[in-house]
């Protein structure tokens, strides 16, 4: 199996704020409903628009429930939701540093393809995490810390530490965990985006060295965190000369949080078992990443459901009723 170190991981977040349960003598009526997302997709894993209520079918703990706020999935120009990301770049070997670099202008205009308050952040990981640029709408700051690529994995393999966080044996896992923290407080600290819909999301760029960190780390614990914050990820295998089980780990990561995953500069999302298209490393290769993610994120269904009352689970199942439509749901309990 192929072993590497860093790995290039684009947080792209998207979610939803949940609202917090109000305690009080009326604790029932009081507890606020939580939206939950699913993706209705085709065979191609592209999202299947223009259902409506009826052509799904919900189960709340074994029984039949009516999809109270029901809301359609969106267009892919639609950037009525604000996006906030984390780009998580790698330092695996077999990574091109040059092909990296030349997203440079690629992904400062990402921006475009969300609503105009998104903002997103660069970091470098492997068993340490680096911020290269901070969660902010700065397309001049994305773009640099690309273009510093290779500058900054060289310091890395020489020692140099600019300001790492330990991320103990867990890698990538782990540094996903976090990032999706940072983008909770950061939601929560921010006005604009505190009482309003948030996509987060997280897109992994790597060429496989999740599946050995995975080994170290529970990967249910960031599957549940994901699920529970609404927060979908997007693998995206970067080609190589050998391949391995860690290729069907990167697409059950997908599937798990309600994600995509998708080969770097594929034109077709979804999974794809070697042989893998021609590597493509132009310069507008992840733009096609890009158009992959808000094609996906703007195409979720949901739904609102109150959560049970504390010390209770529940457990939720979405089925379509249209032939040919796959679900992909991550939240399967609240809470």
């Amino acid at each position: 199996m192929q072993k590497c170190g860093w790995t290039l991981i684009l947080l792209i977040a998207a979610a939803f704020s949940g609202a917090t349960i109000v305690s009080s003598d009326k604790q029932d009526q009081d507890r606020h409903a939580e939206r939950v997302y699913f993706s209705a997709l085709n065979k191609e894993e592209k999202p299947v628009l223009g259902l409506t209520a009826a052509n799904f079918q919900l189960r709340i703990d074994g029984k039949p429930a009516a999809m109270e706020g029901f809301r359609p999935g969106l267009p892919p120009a639609d950037r009525s939701i604000p996006l906030v990301a984390w780009v998580l770049m790698s330092y695996g070997k077999t990574i091109d540093g040059d092909a990296i670099q030349r997203q440079a202008a690629t992904i400062a205009a990402a921006f475009s393809k969300f609503h105009p308050a998104s903002v997103m952040g660069i970091k470098l990981v492997s068993e340490m995490s680096e911020t290269l640029a901070p969660l902010a709408h700065d397309p001049k700051g994305l773009r640099s810390a690309f273009l510093q690529y290779s500058e900054r994995r060289a310091e890395l393999r020489v020692g140099i530490k600019n300001g790492t966080v330990s991320l103990g044996g867990g890698g990538m896992w782990r540094a996903v965990e976090l990032a999706l923290d940072e983008m909770n407080d950061y939601i929560a600290s921010d006005p604009a985006f505190r009482d309003r819909e948030v996509h987060r999301a997280a897109m992994i760029i790597s060429a496989g060295d999740m599946n050995d960190q995975g080994r170290k780390y529970n990967p249910q614990v960031l599957y549940t965190k994901a699920a529970r914050d609404s927060a979908f990820l997007y693998p995206i295998v970067v080609p190589t000369q050998m391949f391995d089980q860690w290729v069907g780990d990167y697409y059950d990561l997908a599937k798990k949080t309600a994600g995509l995953a998708s080969i770097f500069g594929a034109l077709k999302p979804g999974a794809q078992q070697p042989p893998f298209p021609r590597n493509n490393q132009a310069s507008n290769a992840l733009d096609v990443n890009f158009i992959h993610m808000a094609r996906d994120l703007n195409g979720k269904y949901s739904f609102t459901v109150t959560p049970p009352p504390a010390g209770q689970e529940m457990h939720i199942e979405v089925k379509c009723k249209v032939k040919g439509v796959a679900i992909r749901l991550a939240r399967t309990t609240l809470p």
